[in-house]
């Protein structure tokens, strides 16, 4: 394919989804000087860096609520690159009504046009009975930067070792048999692990006492906790004084005492761990960190960060296909603002293929009002219920399937 012409639409994945499935050597957007911005063309530039696409992006401006114009503009773009030799297609999965009807309209003089039709996963050729399957993998950033934003973050490092991750994966179970207690539990080695100034990875001894009061607060260790942890080789060395008053431990690594001293780390790690176990997911990131805005015209992305500009932490983003999904994880029954903010990124950052997701730790029954306002939003609630029954990953790909 030479030439791809894109009818710019609201929805992210459909600007970009052809030229990532047919790689053609130049797009041409079409679309409102207003859509057609310096952070878009710099959002296309980047995005074609993640995606390996080596394409040329050009603009042409149209007023998309007028069919005359938009039918001279596509004509006169057609024209031209016909004039070159290029072979043209129009892609009308996306751009407004009248657009597409302009777009229709040029069918019979011999203009290739295709569109998406997610109930196959596949772009249809009008005119004829050609499919192009999509099979195309796109990472989360990917879809973050071509709906305008910027990850200034690097999300949370995983790179950890065997022996961290057998760890890990047994300090997760303890977590959810003591969630009611875990957080209380996590300020006092928060409290005991690391001195003034100091990080908990910069000493992996710890001598504390078992219980003490600090600023008006009462620190007390769990002992049944701290023995689970030993059990699972998160600390070793585990010792306390015969009249319990005090107690001395050693953390395994440096990794897992800056774990154990996170209170909402270890929902996020269950649900990165279920997502991994699975094959049906491309990338899965924890952590994700992003500005609703993109470098452009000069402007650096330290100082995108220094001014107001809306920004957001997602707990773990993952992608399957042409859909991300976004997951908010809660150690506490779900909020109505919890929902908002949750719908507010997916909307954003995904448009109508994304998925939305709302972990948490808690029981929510399907009867409670906020179940059914999820359900209304189109996000899933993920509830303690299948953390205890072991079904996370498979919700996950279920929440995840194309309809």
């Amino acid at each position: 394919m030479k030439t791809l012409i894109e009818l710019f639409d609201r929805e992210p994945i459909y600007n970009y989804l052809a030229a990532t499935v047919f790689r053609p050597h130049k797009v041409c957007f079409i679309g409102d000087k207003a859509s057609l911005d310096s952070d878009e063309m710099a959002a296309a530039k980047k995005y074609a860096r993640l995606a390996g696409l080596d394409c040329w992006f050009e603009f042409v401006f149209a007023n998309t609520n007028d069919y005359g114009e938009m039918r001279r503009t596509l004509s006169e773009v057609i024209r031209k690159e016909m004039a070159k030799g290029n072979e043209c297609t129009v892609d009308v999965t996306g751009g407004r009504d009248l657009a597409l009807v302009a777009a229709g309209s040029l069918i019979p003089d011999d203009v290739q046009v295709i569109y998406y039709d997610k109930t196959i996963n596949s772009f249809r050729f009008l005119g004829s009975e050609k499919v192009q399957a999509v099979d195309v993998d796109l990472t989360c950033e990917a879809f973050i930067t071509i709906a305008g934003g910027t990850v200034f973050s690097k999300p949370r490092n995983m790179n950890y070792g065997e022996k961290d991750w057998e760890i890990i994966r047994k300090v997760v179970r303890i977590y959810f048999e003591n969630r009611e207690v875990w957080n209380r539990f996590v300020k006092y080695l928060q409290q005991v692990a690391k001195g003034d100034n100091e990080r908990v990875s910069d000493n992996l001894y710890v001598d504390a006492p078992f219980s003490f009061e600090e600023g008006g607060r009462i620190f007390s260790c769990n002992e049944t906790v701290m023995r689970e942890l030993e059990r699972t080789g998160a600390i070793r060395n585990l010792r306390f004084t015969p009249d319990k008053r005090r107690l001395n431990f050693m953390f395994f690594s440096g990794e897992i005492a800056n774990l154990l001293v996170n209170e909402g780390v270890w929902l996020e790690l269950a649900v990165y761990l279920a997502a991994k176990s699975s094959d049906k997911f491309f990338d899965v990131q924890s952590s994700v960190k992003f500005v609703w805005d993109i470098p452009s015209g000069g402007e650096t992305l330290g100082e995108i960060i220094a001014d107001n500009t809306p920004r957001n932490e997602v707990d773990v983003v993952l992608t399957r296909g042409v859909m991300p999904v976004f997951v908010s994880c809660k150690t506490r029954v779900p909020v109505n603002d919890d929902l908002n903010e949750l719908y507010a990124i997916r909307q954003k950052f995904g448009g109508e293929l994304a998925g939305a997701i709302l972990a948490t730790t808690k029981f929510v029954g399907r009867d409670l009002p906020i179940s059914e306002r999820a359900a209304e939003m189109g996000i899933f609630i993920l509830d303690e219920r299948y953390f205890e029954n072991g079904t996370v990953a498979k919700q996950l790909e279920k929440v995840t399937e194309l309809k």
